[in-house]
């Protein structure tokens, strides 16, 4: 295992296993092996399509070995504790007494729970239990943490109120707080959360950035519903696919509009007794440790506080619904001779001269010299360098020139091939021949595939040592 380790770490360069501020810190293999951890769940996810309605058929289609892979992590990340006093479990699971504002640590300000990464804590957690991890254990810190990650979902939604919105589901959902299981109605813990952020300058900011602020939609039941479940379903992607490694379990194919019931129900999080019901509300889901409200309000109490000492930070961390892409190339046009004539006459950005050799990065558009040695740093010719800093050690360029695009993997190199053809389907290196060019859709899709599911090394035979000096 220790050799496994080695391996991955060499295989990284060192710009990318340093996180702490402190070089040489324990935190930054903690957070490196935490990151490998990360980084090969969600490249699964962009694999099957950002979704699990496929169920278990994973469009890489090889045998994972991911079950292997945390197994190590594991055994590695216990080499190291966490500060019993700044372990969030505590916090997820208790209540604790309230500390005196004056007494408070100013110089280590923890991160309120209610901006902190729920996916991180999961992982964090189950890497650092006893190992080999029991499902129910599992499934207990699932359920704790929905709970967190469903109060973020309400103040998210909270934020993109108007003032007369906030007033009106503050009144309506007061009403339900008395009912029998107000922990599991969402209208009831919306209206509380809305009432204990009030109190901060939380809204007041808001509100005072845009007095003209308009709710972009009107909010019913249904809309906000649809938000809540939006918000919480990257969540239960990871976990889903880490329990489906970890413990075996399948997972069931479905349509789009039924992933979030179905990924409750596999995670062990829905009730059987709702799994039949046409009648689902996201709040079915909770299974607070302790009661709701008080639990509820220590969270947001934190928020508050944390408002008043840093109000600037406080602005910038609001939570926010994200919406990840799933990555892709650039869309490149139709006709070769528009990027010819944008780029062939391009000065250098560091010399200001024309490049001999121009190239286009085409993960993040950078016009860059090819074997340049104007912009030559430390050795490094450019297009090496760019690959380091955008691909991690991986570049995809094409040459304007040659209408060729080549491949940097690490310390070697390939050409390609073209992804332009002409009127009969053939490629025209060097522009020699002088035809016009038209893109090659399917050509475009098998190259941008290899660069997502990383398999340059194992499709492209013909490599060769750039030393270098691209």
């Amino acid at each position: 295992m220790e050799a496994v380790m080695k391996d991955i770490k060499s295989t990284t360069q060192k710009k990318y296993t340093d996180y702490s501020k402190t070089l040489g810190s324990p935190d930054n293999d903690f957070l490196f092996m935490y990151s490998v951890a990360r980084t090969n769940l969600e490249l699964e996810l962009v694999h099957r399509g950002d979704n699990l309605c496929s169920g278990g058929a994973s469009a890489a289609g090889k045998r994972s070995c991911l079950n292997q892979l945390f197994h190590v992590l594991a055994m590695h990340m216990r080499l190291y504790s966490i500060d019993s006093e700044y372990n969030p479990w505590k916090k997820l699971t208790q209540l604790l007494p309230k500390k005196d504002p004056q007494t408070s640590d100013e110089e280590r300000t923890e991160v309120p729970l209610l901006f902190r990464d729920v996916t991180s804590i999961l992982l964090i957690q189950v890497l650092t239990m006893p190992q080999p991890l029991r499902r129910e254990h599992f499934t207990c810190i699932v359920k704790v943490l929905y709970s967190l990650l469903y109060t973020q979902a309400l103040i998210a939604v909270t934020v993109r109120f108007s003032a007369e919105d906030r007033a009106t589901w503050r009144e309506s959902g007061a009403h339900k707080k008395s009912s029998y299981s107000p922990g599991k109605s969402w209208e009831a813990l919306l209206s509380f959360v809305i009432n204990e952020l009030s109190s901060g300058k939380l809204y007041q900011e808001e509100e005072a950035e845009d007095v003209t602020k308009v709710s972009p939609i009107a909010w019913t039941s249904q809309s906000i519903e649809h938000h809540l479940q939006q918000f919480c379903l990257p969540f239960l992607r990871i976990t889903t696919l880490l329990q489906h490694h970890l413990f075996g379990v399948d997972i069931p194919s479905c349509q789009e509009e039924d992933e979030f019931v179905v990924l409750c129900s596999c995670s062990g999080i829905l009730p059987s007794v709702l799994q039949t019901s046409e009648e689902f509300s996201s709040a079915a889901c909770l299974d607070w440790p302790v009661p709701a409200f008080d639990l509820t309000s220590q969270w947001c109490s934190e928020l508050v506080l944390f408002a008043e000492k840093q109000p600037d930070q406080f602005n910038a961390l609001l939570i926010q619904e994200t919406k990840w892409d799933l990555p892709r190339l650039l869309q490149l046009p139709e006709v070769y001779n528009t990027i010819f004539q944008y780029y062939h006459r391009k000065a250098c950005s560091v010399c200001t001269k024309l490049p001999k050799d121009p190239a286009l990065c085409l993960v993040c558009g950078t016009f860059v010299c090819l074997k340049g040695l104007c912009c030559k740093q430390q050795n490094f010719c450019e297009c090496v360098l760019h690959s380091q800093n955008c691909g991690a050690g991986t570049g995809i360029f094409l040459l304007i020139n040659a209408s060729v695009i080549i491949i940097i993997r690490g310390h070697r190199f390939c050409l390609w091939g073209s992804v332009y053809l002409d009127a009969h389907g053939e490629e025209d290196r060097e522009l020699r021949r002088g035809k016009p060019l038209y893109i090659c859709k399917e050509r475009y899709n098998v190259l941008e595939q290899q660069w997502v599911t990383h398999t340059f090394d194992h499709i492209n035979k013909r490599w060769g040592p750039h030393y270098n000096g691209l």
